[in-house]
């Protein structure tokens, strides 16, 4: 039964929609909005966004006319519970209204890991599109949740997602991962800074840093290393080898070096660039048997032993809300870290001077660059989700690697106390 007959059938049952809070009502949260009041069975019950006329905006150009800014939270939990659209400026009040599940979407990640956290002890199930806080602190969340009964997910849509869907598809028919990833849809250039890309960001509506974490590499380390550590399955080598590819290739140069193909070991999770991969995601697999490898031969999947099992497309915000139903539906996370196998470093872009305070992702000072996660241990790197802000305490070359030595970290804040509690735990083998 498709969620849509379910979601009306629960609708029927307890009176309402799935009541749904969405905290950020930027480009890819005013799409999700709008999205998901198409969607029969649930609804945007309340948006939280600093900005509460972006909120007012989104909501009303899903074609809400009953769209009510309230500041008191009573008032607000009453209106919800009505039926009555809310818009507030905090995110972190959203566990506090009668929602049935807190959408994250802020694309910060200091801010998405705190509402991430807040809703879950709040006993709130989430959903997150910010795969930058889930690849800095994913392993606490998903265990807080799982330890509590609610469920953390990252949504449908991304690449990360949907890669690991055909990983689960492929391990279904017996098949053997060997590789599996995505194509880059940006340029690979890996100093961009914002000026860069301003124009280029203008005219796409995007925040220039955003498209900058883009273009520079970042995302694409971010992502991969979330479907790392959601399938442990490895980086072949640091920052993974990002082949020229087409589809057609993929099947040939995602393979062990033994077979003519670029992988040392196997399996990898990986990244193509140039050719036709992009926008869609792969996994590359080996038949073990040869019954099954002149069947697959014969409804022309490809010519064994390896195969390229190939989506064309990822659909973002279209595709987010299946998660939601997922969640609310079968109390399921569609996909969340199961284990601490990669982590996304941060690489100096240019030499930098002891006393500078540090950007983020997408800025003028660091890309990402993943490694294995006990290789990070060993460099005590520090996670490039908490460089932001950070004080440098020694002059650095260009493609340095930061550590914690060279940096001052303010430990007050959430993110960093929430990541040193992850890292405390893995140590410790609790999770």
């Amino acid at each position: 039964m498709s969620y849509t007959q379910r979601l009306l059938e629960r609708q029927e049952k307890v009176g309402h929609p799935v009541r749904v809070g969405v905290v950020g009502a930027g480009q890819m949260g005013s799409g999700l909005i709008a999205q998901i009041e198409r969607a029969r069975g649930m609804q945007v019950a309340a948006v939280a966004d600093i900005a509460v006329e972006r909120g007012v905006e989104a909501l009303t150009k899903a074609g809400r006319t009953d769209v009510v800014v309230e500041t008191d939270l009573a008032r607000a939990a009453e209106l919800v519970a009505a039926g009555t659209p809310v818009v507030i400026n905090d995110g972190l009040l959203m566990p506090k209204l009668p929602v049935d599940i807190v959408l994250e979407v802020s694309g910060v990640p200091e801010i998405a890991a705190q509402i991430a956290y807040a809703s879950l002890l709040g006993k709130k199930d989430v959903a997150l599109m910010t795969v930058e806080a889930d690849v800095t602190v994913g392993l606490l969340l998903s265990s807080v949740a799982n330890a509590g009964n609610q469920v953390y997910t990252i949504c449908r849509g991304d690449e990360p997602v949907e890669c690991l869907k055909l990983v689960e598809y492929a391990e279904d028919l017996g098949l053997t991962v060997v590789a599996a990833g995505k194509g880059k849809n940006n340029p690979n250039r890996p100093t961009d800074v914002p000026e860069d890309v301003m124009e280029e960001a203008k005219a796409k509506n995007m925040n220039p840093r955003m498209l900058c974490e883009f273009t520079d590499g970042t995302k694409t380390q971010l992502e991969m290393c979330a479907l790392s550590n959601a399938t442990g399955i490895p980086v072949d080598v640091a920052s993974m080898h990002g082949p020229s590819c087409t589809i057609d290739e993929l099947a040939t140069k995602l393979i062990p070096v033994a077979d003519g193909g670029i992988l040392n070991r196997t399996p990898a999770v990986e990244y193509t660039v140039e050719g036709d991969v992009a926008p869609g995601i792969f996994v590359v697999v080996r038949s073990e048997d040869p019954v099954v490898t002149h069947e697959l031969d014969y409804l022309k999947f490809g010519t064994g032993p390896y195969y390229a099992v190939y989506r064309p497309h990822h659909l973002a915000s279209i595709e987010a809300h299946l998660s939601i139903s997922e969640a609310v539906l079968d109390r399921r996370a569609d996909f969340q870290t199961k284990t601490w196998r990669s982590e996304v470093t941060a690489k100096t872009k240019f030499p930098l001077k002891a006393g500078i305070t540090l950007e983020g992702m997408g800025g003028h000072h660091v890309r990402g660059w993943t490694v294995d996660a006990e290789e990070a241990r060993s460099l005590n790197a520090i996670p490039i989700g908490l460089v932001a802000g950070c004080r440098l305490t020694r002059d650095l070359p260009a493609d340095a690697i930061l550590t914690y030595d060279d940096v001052e970290i303010d430990e007050t804040r959430p993110l960093v106390a929430m990541r040193r509690l992850q890292d405390a735990l893995i140590a410790s083998h609790v999770i």
